[in-house]
């Protein structure tokens, strides 16, 4: 038996070290708060006596926080931990039940053909709030200064029954400009409108990526376009932009 109290013993968490054998014990295993009689016996495992004081003075241990129950967990993480704890499963099922009212509202509206929401209105919105990206600005448009420089009409040499129209065009414009359509009409002998067909870029545009580039200023383009043959009496034609 060791006569020690249990301010000391509070110093060292109950260790202690034995004087003859320098062997290293748990006082808290034996511990008596009074001198023991022969038949005490020592407290068991799960059953340790209480040293008598306050290892954080006179007042209650604080409450440890949940940085310092996780010592390997920065405070960082559990922060983020906490943020996620707070979405409940209810506040998502509520998120998710409006936007699905809002959807079916607007769908039965578009059904029944009434809106209530401009949907130009909705889209500037959503431009402005940067959900949206904007639309590219339109390209530059003047097809008067759009000039043809060569153009021949004949028959097409693989496709029976079809004209190849083969132009170069040039952009006179100071700055790039739109592709223009192609207004092509075929004339009789005496100057008279056999038929008419309209050429949007993409008819004649090898690449239509080309489309959203536009013309380059002062650069000369070579095209080719089909046209239906509408017979023997067609001996002119006229090409215009717009």
């Amino acid at each position: 038996m060791h006569p020690l109290n249990a301010a000391l013993l509070a110093q060292g968490g109950g260790k202690y070290r034995c004087g003859k054998c320098q062997k290293v014990g748990n006082a808290l295993e034996a511990l008596f708060d009074q001198w023991p009689q022969a038949k005490d016996e020592g407290a068991r495992q799960g059953d340790l006596p209480e040293l008598g004081i306050h290892l954080f003075g006179t007042q209650a241990p604080p409450e440890l926080s949940a940085a310092e129950e996780r010592p390997g967990e920065s405070a960082a993480e559990g922060d983020d931990a906490g943020k996620r704890r707070r979405v409940s499963p209810r506040a998502v099922w509520i998120t998710g039940s409006l936007v699905l009212a809002v959807v079916i509202t607007i769908t039965l509206s578009n059904y029944f053909g009434f809106t209530l929401v401009d949907p130009a209105t909705v889209n500037r919105m959503l431009i402005e709030s940067g959900l949206k990206d904007a639309p590219p600005a339109p390209l530059f448009r003047a097809p008067d200064q759009i000039e043809l420089i060569s153009r021949e009409l004949k028959p097409h040499p693989l496709r029976p029954g079809v004209l190849q129209l083969t132009a170069t065009i040039v952009n006179r414009a100071s700055e790039k400009q739109a592709y223009p359509e192609i207004d092509v009409t075929l004339l009789d002998v005496r100057g008279r409108r056999l038929s008419r067909q309209l050429f949007q870029p993409g008819d004649y545009l090898a690449r239509t990526a080309e489309l959203r580039v536009g013309m380059t200023p002062g650069a000369y383009l070579g095209l080719e376009i089909e046209i239906l043959d509408p017979g023997e009496n067609a001996v002119g034609f006229e090409v215009q932009f717009k």
